[in-house]
């Protein structure tokens, strides 16, 4: 859209670069907002998958792997 309508009363028709511009700052402003939102949940994936990888190798280091050590030998 370039213009306002011919009809719309009151509204100067010169006034459409002011329009464009609160346009494109929405865009911009909608844009970055997602951006941090994507930047957010990438980070939570990756602390999840941390968090399982570390939680796997603390809980093997306590039991043993099906046998038993002699320690009187």
């Amino acid at each position: 859209m370039t213009g306002l309508a011919p009809k719309a009363p009151g509204l100067a028709l010169d006034a459409s670069p002011r329009y464009l511009a609160a346009s494109d700052l929405a865009h911009h402003l909608l844009m970055d907002f997602a951006l941090k939102i994507l930047i957010v949940v990438v980070a939570l994936a990756v602390l999840g998958l941390g968090m399982a990888v570390i939680w796997r190798r603390v809980g093997r280091v306590g039991r043993p792997d099906g046998r038993q050590r002699k320690f009187d030998e």
